[in-house]
């Protein structure tokens, strides 16, 4: 149906993490289209399946984390423990000390922060 480039493209227009979501979203708007009259509804309905896909890829994928554009080494290498903190309740500054004292690391708050809302929290 799409070049693999395609898919890519377009997933990432459509907000999924990868390019099966796509070709999943293709495959059931287009069942869903085929066989009726074309109207308004029915493409608005396709914006349904959208969010319902990106809800399962999110549900799926819970444990997997965005560490795209993010470029300090770390922030990739304490990811799950500044997530694990981060969800204990610690704040930003709590955890920028927590990573120096105990492995002596040294990254921003902001950066911190930044990470966080790549990971929606």
């Amino acid at each position: 149906m799409f070049t693999q480039k395609k898919k890519q493209y377009y997933s990432n227009i459509l907000g999924f993490k990868n390019s099966d979501d796509f070709e999943n979203f293709a495959k059931r708007y287009l069942k869903y289209l085929q066989n009726q009259t074309f109207t308004k509804n029915r493409v608005m309905a396709g914006f349904f399946i959208l969010l319902e896909i990106q809800k399962e890829t999110i549900s799926k994928n819970k444990s997997l984390i965005n560490l795209e554009n993010i470029k300090n080494q770390h922030i990739k290498k304490y990811s799950t423990l500044i997530l694990d903190l981060r969800k204990n309740g610690s704040g930003s500054q709590s955890i920028e000390k927590y990573l120096y004292e105990n492995h002596r690391v040294k990254v921003s708050r902001g950066t911190i922060e930044k990470f966080y809302k790549q990971n929606n929290l």
